[in-house]
């Protein structure tokens, strides 16, 4: 793999990870509305360059935080709330400069469970996270 980075638009959030192998399309309220497209990866393999100075939105169960850059105001990354080291937060790869859609496998999940998505992709939509599982 190779490593890429990215940052927001001020350049204040700067972080660098592995390439990744898939992006998630999540078409919740939240995702839809920052336009995010979801990169997961161990806490500890991300590597921002200092501390990000962000501010934090929460909603529903607050189990996870939304970091924004506190400059431009960019939805940057998502951490578990009061979880220090994470086995995964998600980073919004399309902050990552110079991913290549034709080497990034697109993954979309219903969890707006309305079934409306902006990308294309081939692959079967994932389930929402609120329907049963069979």
């Amino acid at each position: 793999m190779t490593k890429v980075s990215g940052s927001c638009h001020c350049g204040a959030v700067r972080f660098e990870v592995e390439e990744p192998e898939q992006v998630l399309d999540c078409n919740c309220s939240h995702c839809r509305l920052y336009g995010a497209l979801v990169a997961y990866y161990p806490q500890s393999e991300v590597r921002f360059a200092g501390k990000p100075d962000t501010f934090i939105y929460q909603w529903g169960d607050r189990d996870l935080e939304f970091h924004h850059c506190r400059t431009c105001g960019c939805a940057t990354h998502t951490t578990i709330a009061g979880v220090e080291m994470a086995d995964k937060i998600a980073v919004n790869a399309r902050l990552i400069r110079g991913l290549d859609p034709k080497r990034t496998k697109l993954v979309q999940k219903n969890n707006g469970n309305d079934g409306v998505f902006w990308t294309k992709t081939d692959s079967p939509v994932l389930p929402s996270h609120d329907e049963p599982r069979t």
